[in-house]
C-alpha cells in the first residue's frame, strides 16, 4: 500500500511558498496538471494558463507516471523535461502522493542532473570571490539596488558595505561619475563594458583597475540584475612600465657608454688649460678673469658628473655583490642624513628594525640608493617636516620574500602628470639637478633584483626600495 502524506489546504499554501530552489508540478489523481511554482515556469518557459489542466505526461518524459510511479514516498525518476522550446532537460524527479484535504494529488518535484552539487559549487565560488583583496564585486538586483558588494569595491568606491546595502546604483557611484556614466549606458543599450581602465587613489595608496560589467538574465531573456567587478592590475602595469623604462635606460646607456671617451678626451684638455690660464691669471692680478676661469672649471666638473651618471645608467661599475645586513647599511649612511637634515631644519624619525634578513646587493651601491632618496625627500620639504624612515619583511605564503625600507616625506607630493614619468631620465621636480637621480637608483635597485614604488598625496610622498630576501635567509626565518 502507497504511503500518503497528509497535508492541510493552508499548510500547502505555506509549504508552497517555501520551495524556490526546486521545479514543483502538483497533479491530480490523473497525473494533470493544477499547480506549479515559479521556477518550473520560468525554467520551463510556459505560461501559467498553458501548464493547467494539461497532462504532466506531456512535459515530462522518459517516466512512467502511472499510479505506480507514486506508490513510494520520494522516490527518484531520472526524467527529461520539455520546454515551451522543445528543448530537453535532463531532471532528476522526487513523487509523493500527498492528499490535501480528503482530495488525493500527486507532488513532482524536479531539479537538474547535479545541480545540487553544483549550486554548493557555485555558491562557494561566488563567496571567494566576494573575499578575494584583489577582486572588486558588485552585485545588483533587477531594480539596480546593491545585493552584495565585496571589501575592495567599498575602499575603490569610498564606501562602508553596511551603509550601501540595498542603495541604488546611483548613489553608489556618485563619487566615479564616468564610471556611473558607463553602467548607465550598458543598461540603456545593453552592452557590456570590459576592460575599463581607471586609477584609484586613496591616502597613500594607489592602484590601477580594470572594470568589467555586464547584465544577467535568465533562460527566458527575463532581467535578473547586474554585475560590476574591478580587477587590480597594478602589478602588472608596474611590471610595463618598469620593461619600458628598462629599455629606454638601456638605450640611454648605451649612447653614454659609446660617447663618453669621446667627451671627457676634449673635456680633459680644455681642463688642463684654463688651470694654467687660472695661475698665470692669479700671477698676474687679473682677478676678474680668475674668477671666469674659476666657472668655467665648475661647469666642467658638473659635465664630468653628467658622463659619469650616464655610464651608471648603462651598467653600474665595480659592483661587489655580498651578503649584506640592509639594517646595518642605513645605520653607517644615518649621521649623513641626520646632517643633512639638520642643516634644512628638517626632523629624522628613524623607525627601522635593528634586525632584518639579509640581501644579496653591493653595499656601496645600496648605499647610493638610501642616500639620494634621503636627500630628495628632505629637499622636498622646503619648510620643515619629518623625514621617516622605517621598514619591513613582505611574506608569501608564511615566508620572507623581500626586505622592504620605506622614506617618507610630508612635502606637497609629486603632481600627477609627473608621477608616471619620475623614474625617467632628465625628469625632475627640483629647479637644479639633472634629473638622473631616481633614474641611476631605479637601475641600480632593478639589477639586484627589487624594485622601487612610490606613492604620493597632499600628505607627501613615500618610496619604498624593495629587495629579495636570500635563499638562505628564506630558509633560516621559514
Amino acid at each position: 500500500m502507497p504511503v500518503v502524506v497528509r497535508v492541510r489546504q493552508e499548510t500547502m499554501e505555506w509549504y508552497w511558498n517555501k520551495i524556490p530552489f526546486v521545479l514543483a508540478v502538483l497533479c491530480d489523481a490523473q497525473c494533470v496538471v493544477v499547480r506549479t511554482n515559479l521556477l518550473f515556469r520560468q525554467e520551463s518557459g510556459y505560461e501559467d494558463a498553458t501548464l493547467m489542466g494539461r497532462p504532466l505526461a506531456d512535459i515530462i518524459i522518459d517516466c512512467d507516471l502511472g499510479a505506480a510511479a507514486w506508490e513510494t514516498p520520494a522516490s527518484e525518476h531520472r526524467v527529461r523535461l520539455r520546454t515551451k522550446d522543445e528543448e530537453l532537460l535532463e531532471m532528476e524527479l522526487m513523487a509523493m502522493p500527498i492528499e490535501i484535504g480528503d482530495t488525493r494529488h500527486y507532488l513532482a518535484l524536479l531539479h537538474q542532473v547535479g545541480a545540487i552539487q553544483q549550486s554548493g559549487l557555485m555558491q562557494q565560488f561566488a563567496l571567494t570571490l566576494l573575499r578575494d583583496e584583489s577582486m572588486g564585486v558588485i552585485l545588483l538586483h533587477a531594480n539596480f539596488r546593491v545585493n552584495a558588494i565585496s571589501p575592495l569595491a567599498c575602499k575603490v568606491l569610498g564606501v562602508a558595505k553596511e551603509e550601501v546595502q540595498g542603495k541604488s546604483m546611483d548613489e553608489l557611484f556618485i563619487h566615479a561619475p564616468l564610471e556611473h556614466q558607463l553602467l548607465k549606458q550598458m543598461i540603456v543599450e545593453e552592452q557590456p563594458v570590459r576592460n575599463h581602465p581607471f586609477r584609484w587613489s586613496m591616502d597613500y595608496e594607489q592602484r590601477e583597475l580594470l572594470m568589467d560589467a555586464n547584465l544577467l538574465r535568465d533562460r527566458q531573456g527575463r532581467l535578473l540584475g547586474a554585475y560590476v567587478t574591478f580587477k587590480d592590475v597594478s602589478n602588472l602595469r608596474s611590471l610595463e612600465e618598469q620593461v619600458q623604462r628598462s629599455d629606454r635606460l638601456a638605450m640611454i646607456g648605451q649612447i653614454a657608454a659609446g660617447t663618453a671617451h669621446e667627451i671627457r678626451n676634449p673635456l680633459t684638455a680644455i681642463k688642463g688649460f684654463l688651470q694654467m690660464f687660472k695661475n698665470t691669471m692669479k700671477e698676474k692680478g687679473l682677478n676678474k678673469e680668475y674668477g671666469y676661469t674659476e666657472i668655467m672649471l665648475t661647469e666642467i666638473d658638473r659635465i664630468n658628473e653628467l658622463v659619469s651618471e650616464f655610464l651608471l645608467l648603462s651598467k653600474p661599475k665595480n659592483i661587489t655583490v655580498d651578503l649584506i645586513d640592509p639594517a646595518a647599511v642605513m645605520s653607517e649612511i644615518m649621521p649623513i642624513i641626520q646632517n643633512e637634515a639638520l642643516l634644512h631644519g628638517i626632523v629624522v624619525d628613524y623607525r627601522l628594525p635593528e634586525v632584518l634578513p639579509r640581501i644579496v646587493a653591493d653595499r656601496e651601491m645600496l648605499k647610493q640608493v638610501f642616500l639620494n632618496i634621503g636627500k630628495n625627500g628632505i629637499e622636498a620639504m622646503k619648510e620643515g617636516g619629518v623625514l621617516t624612515i622605517s621598514g619591513g619583511v613582505e611574506r608569501e605564503q608564511g615566508l620572507p620574500r623581500s626586505v622592504c625600507i620605506d622614506i617618507q616625506d610630508n612635502g606637497p607630493g609629486i603632481e600627477a602628470g609627473i608621477l608616471d614619468r619620475i623614474f625617467d631620465p632628465f625628469v625632475t621636480t627640483k629647479s637644479t639637478g639633472t634629473g638622473l637621480g631616481l633614474s641611476v637608483c631605479q637601475r641600480i635597485i632593478h639589477d639586484m633584483g627589487g624594485l622601487i614604488r612610490i606613492s604620493t598625496g597632499s600628505g607627501g610622498s613615500t618610496f619604498t626600495v624593495s629587495i629579495p630576501c636570500s635563499i638562505e635567509e628564506r630558509e633560516a626565518l621559514g
